[in-house]
């Protein structure tokens, strides 16, 4: 609620399976940056799937060694969004 224009995504790995955790601020949601999607698309790039509201989402993966590509498919979703 502090940060309107906020995306967060984060991730934790324990036991070889990947947590992922994503907010987004109301401005960012306004913009068509929904949690939900980016937990989608990343949650399948490490091998999962998740999803969840605009505004927070949760999801996981089985492939550790694709935790960096899918983190970095947060920008290139987000710059799309955007119009970047």
């Amino acid at each position: 609620d502090k940060a309107a224009n906020v995306v967060a995504v984060l991730a934790a790995v324990n036991g070889g399976k990947i947590t992922f955790v994503a907010a987004c601020g109301k401005e960012a949601v306004g913009l068509g940056i929904k949690a939900g999607d980016i937990i989608k698309q990343v949650s399948a790039i490490a091998g999962g799937s998740g999803g969840g509201k605009p505004d927070s989402a949760m999801g996981g993966g089985s492939d550790v060694v694709k935790l960096d590509n899918a983190l970095a498919a947060v920008d290139d979703f987000v710059s799309q969004k955007l119009g970047l």
